[in-house]
């Protein structure tokens, strides 16, 4: 019962993982120079814990401004 539990969890990050990554794209933030911060995306409060998870495990690059603001983008 957990092992299916644990399954479907996995799932719904994959899914909403690749939403994620998808969107990025689509905004253009397909490299450093292209970068979007997170009230640029219009990003749900879900799709920013999605996001972080992304960055933590690589699939999103996290970069700095010369503002301090936090940018995103996904490498092709």
């Amino acid at each position: 019962m957990v092992g299916a539990i644990m399954a479907e969890y996995a799932a719904w990050m994959f899914i909403h993982g690749r939403r994620l990554r998808r969107k990025l794209k689509e905004a253009g933030a397909i490299s450093e120079g292209t970068a979007k911060t997170i009230l640029e995306l219009g990003l749900s409060s879900r799709e920013i814990r999605t996001l972080k998870r992304n960055v933590a495990i690589g699939k999103v690059k996290e970069i700095t401004d010369e503002k301090g603001e936090k940018r995103y983008y996904v490498t092709q």
